[in-house]
């Protein structure tokens, strides 16, 4: 067996870290990037605190770019990337969540590929180059999106979401700054760390888990279970924000080498029918997903137990199922302190939608590393089982 593991971002982490990037971008000959963000970032007061840091080293931000919708489409990317050319830009810089590190992701392969084309490089390994240097600030704590390679895209005309993956779509930095995640709302701030837990059990469970993603993937697991109640109670509390910034990283990395599974199929399926963020929808079909991959994960969730629970004992069914539970549990008060939808029903389903669902969920690539076929069968039981 190979073990391949790569994870090329530079991580800066902690308060005032974002002090530190103008110097890094210096470092790489950056002169004149173009900054994508959007309304949320710029109305909670983020984007000021991104604009004193650059402003204190006297290194100037010329292309705000803040247009980009909660999920991205071709149609911003298409804008972004005239934005770029027209302002002979040599550098991107991502300040928000998964949808604005997407959308710099998206750009900065059409910058390296010189082409409007972007559907034409959906796919995996379809980018031949690395393009121009690329910073994330997250803005969220969930996606990973900072040191990942994959990014997701709503197409308007075929109305579902275009996956990409490349090794050439990783940030080179990625920016860990507690303070631009303290305006963060509640619903937000849960939707955002069930998606990170989501990532690191599916990182931990599927085909291509290994040894050093198991690592990654546990101490996220550890991590969210021990703050994320906090981070949506006591939203001021920069030790539990900090704590969730480095978990949702830990988890993309994970995910990024031994990627998701059939929680994400459903979640990308229903998020594009019923146009839901994509935390909203993974918060939806995690437990439905875990129920379905138990037999076949259920030395994998045992082990995962010891993250939140040390002091269960059992056979490995039974230590599989006290996990589940506990999962279970933490989603309901998750619920009940940020006002997540329950159920499908309540996220604006209706039965005439399901085999649209189940049509984009079995088209997605998330599947293939689940230990679980996903079936018709199985993905209309987990949609049952969350409504």
């Amino acid at each position: 067996m190979v073990l391949e593991f790569s994870v090329p971002t530079k991580i800066i982490a902690g308060s005032d870290s974002i002090f530190r990037l103008s110097h890094e971008l210096e470092l790489r000959g950056v002169k004149r990037p173009i900054l994508l963000t959007d309304k949320g970032v710029m109305d909670a007061g983020v984007y000021s605190i991104v604009r004193m840091a650059f402003d204190e080293y006297r290194f100037d931000l010329p292309l705000v770019f803040k247009d980009i919708p909660p999920e991205t489409s071709v149609k911003s990317v298409k804008e972004a990337y005239r934005l770029f050319k027209e302002g002979n830009c040599d550098g991107i810089i991502a300040l928000g969540g998964g949808s604005v590190i997407d959308t710099a992701k998206a750009l900065s392969m059409m910058v390296s590929e010189g082409t409007d084309d972007l559907i034409g490089l959906s796919g995996a390994d379809n980018i031949t180059k690395k393009g121009v240097t690329f910073a994330a600030i997250p803005t969220t704590a969930g996606t990973g999106s900072e040191v990942t390679g994959v990014a997701v895209i709503f197409d308007e005309i075929s109305g579902s979401k275009i996956a990409f993956a490349s090794e050439f779509l990783i940030p080179d930095i990625a920016v860990l700054e507690p303070e631009l995640t303290i305006s963060l709302p509640k619903r937000l701030t849960a939707a955002s760390g069930i998606d990170a837990l989501s990532h690191a059990i599916e990182a931990y469970i599927g085909i291509q888990s290994n040894e050093m993603s198991k690592a990654l993937s546990f101490r996220a697991v550890k991590l969210i279970f021990d703050n994320l109640l906090k981070a949506i109670e006591e939203g001021r509390d920069k030790g539990a924000r900090y704590s969730m910034l480095v978990a949702s990283t830990m988890a993309g990395m994970a995910f990024s080498n031994s990627m998701v599974g059939i929680v994400h199929s459903l979640a990308h399926a229903a998020g594009a029918v019923l146009h839901i963020p994509h935390g909203v929808a993974v918060s939806l079909f995690l437990n439905a997903g875990l129920k379905e991959s138990f037999d076949r994960s259920k030395g994998s969730l045992s082990e995962l137990l010891d993250a939140v629970r040390c002091d269960f004992l059992g056979s490995e069914g039974e230590r599989a199922g006290e996990f589940l539970n506990i999962v279970g549990d933490f989603l309901r008060e998750v619920r009940r302190l940020s006002g997540l939808p329950s159920g499908l029903l309540e996220a604006g389903y209706k039965p005439e939608l399901k085999a649209k669902i189940v049509e984009l969920a079995l088209s997605d690539g998330s599947s293939i590393f689940s230990r679980v076929e996903l079936t018709e069968d199985v993905a209309e039981r987990m949609i049952e089982a969350s409504l």
